[in-house]
This record gives C-alpha cells, structure tokens and sequence, in this order.
C-alpha cells in the first residue's frame, strides 16, 4: 500500500494521467489605457501642476511685496527721523541760558525778527525755522532750516534746506537738497500742523508762552511698483518756546 503519496502508487500501476491547461485570457479591464483615460490623466496632472506653480508664483510675489513694504518703511522713517532731530533744536540761541524768566528777551537780545514760531507756507508742504547751529549767539551767519516737498522728473521728493541765512522761498529751487531718492521711493503727499500747539499764560500781567508741537505726516510709495504703500506720521515738541510779553 501506498500511504505517503498516492502519485507513486499510481506509476507504480501503470497508471497514465493526463494533465490539461486552459490559456489564460487577460480580463477585459487590463488590457492597458485608452485614449479618453490618457487624456483625463493629462488634464489631471495639467491641473496639479498650475495649481504648485501658482502657488509658488504667489509666495514669491509675497515675499518681494514684504522687502519692498521694510525697504519704503526704512526710507520713509529715515527721512522723518533727519526732519524730527532738526526740528526740535529749532529757535535755539546761544545766549538763551541767560533769559530765564525774561519775557522781554527776544527784544533785549535784538532776536526778534529770527526767534519767532515756524515758519509754514500756504499750502502746507513747506516749513522753514531759524537755529543758532554753531552757539556763537549770532543767528545771521547760520543757514536757516527747512524742509518741503518738491519733484523731481515729475516724482514727488523731500528736500532739506542746506545753505542760505535769508528767510526761506519754499518755490525756489535753489539751496534745497533732496533728502529721498526718486529712483526708489516716490512722496506722494507731505503736510505740516500746528493744530497740536497751544499758547499758556505766564502771569497776571499777560505774559504768554507759545508751545509749539509741529505734526508731520508723510505719505510714500515704492517707485517701481505703486501698490506698495506706505504713511507715517510723528509729532514733534519745539524745546525752545515763544515768551512774549503782555500788552
């Protein structure tokens, strides 16, 4: 008997066996694409790949609007800062130390006709000051101060007074030196106020001091691509103020 396997038992009888195999046919569904799926595949991966390249075109655009936006913060604030150092020092005199409590000093010191509140013209872009810059006491010999908003090429600039002892011309284009590039950054507006300034009494008699507190707004925009904008403003408090005496 045969009793591991029966195949030898069944060479061993002499047994024939024939053995048959049916082809296999692949099914109906894996015969390959046809050209309606190659193309609904195509316009798939179409669809994906603007969509990354979109996607990609807007963070880089972002980023650049971000380093434009820091770049005409950056010059805006520059401008404001330079304005707001010489502003403040506006009116000095170097004998000022010995007018303490003397409402009468402007007159007494023959000042008058240079210490005086800020100058500000019409439009309200242009503003100009005396300062005794290097402390001799004599105002005549100092450049006055000055700033106002001007064009260059058609693009709007700020431009600081640098020489000249006169009283300023805020039309005229001479002695004034432009403190922002037209190249980068375009000032589409510049306006001065006093609104903040306020006069105190000093005594019974009349005696008045003018505190003058100058607002400064600038508004600007990147040269190279007006979408990129940017406004800022400060207020500056005039250290030396007006004393006058009462009538």
């Amino acid at each position: 008997m045969c009793r591991v396997s029966p195949r030898p038992c069944e060479r061993a009888r002499g047994v024939s066996i024939t053995r048959h195999y049916r082809p296999v046919t692949p099914p109906e569904n894996q015969r390959g694409l046809g050209m309606l799926e190659m193309m609904i595949s195509m316009a798939l991966s179409l669809l994906a790949v603007t969509t990354m390249v979109v996607l990609m075109a807007n963070t880089l655009g972002s980023g650049s609007t971000t380093i434009q936006m820091s770049r005409l913060s950056q010059e805006l604030r520059a401008s404001m800062q330079l304005m707001s150092r010489d502003l403040r020092r506006a009116n000095y005199h170097g004998s000022f130390l010995n007018c303490f409590a003397n409402v009468d000093c402007r007159d007494d010191l023959n000042i008058s006709a240079y210490v005086d509140t800020i100058h500000i013209n019409d439009a309200g872009n242009c503003f100009w000051y005396w300062l005794d810059r290097d402390g001799d006491a004599d105002l005549s010999d100092d450049p006055i101060g000055g700033f106002r908003l001007g064009t260059i090429g058609g693009v709007g600039v700020l431009q600081m007074r640098t020489t000249g002892n006169a009283a300023a011309n805020c039309d005229d284009d001479t002695s004034w030196e432009s403190i922002t590039d037209p190249n980068v950054v375009e000032i589409t507006g510049f306006n001065i106020s006093t609104s903040d300034s306020y006069t105190e009494t000093l005594s019974a008699a009349g005696d008045v001091q003018v505190v003058e507190k100058i607002r400064l707004n600038i508004n600007g925009r990147m040269a190279n691509n007006h979408s990129v904008q940017r406004e800022i403003q400060d207020l500056i408090l005039i250290r030396n103020d007006i004393q006058s005496a009462g009538a």
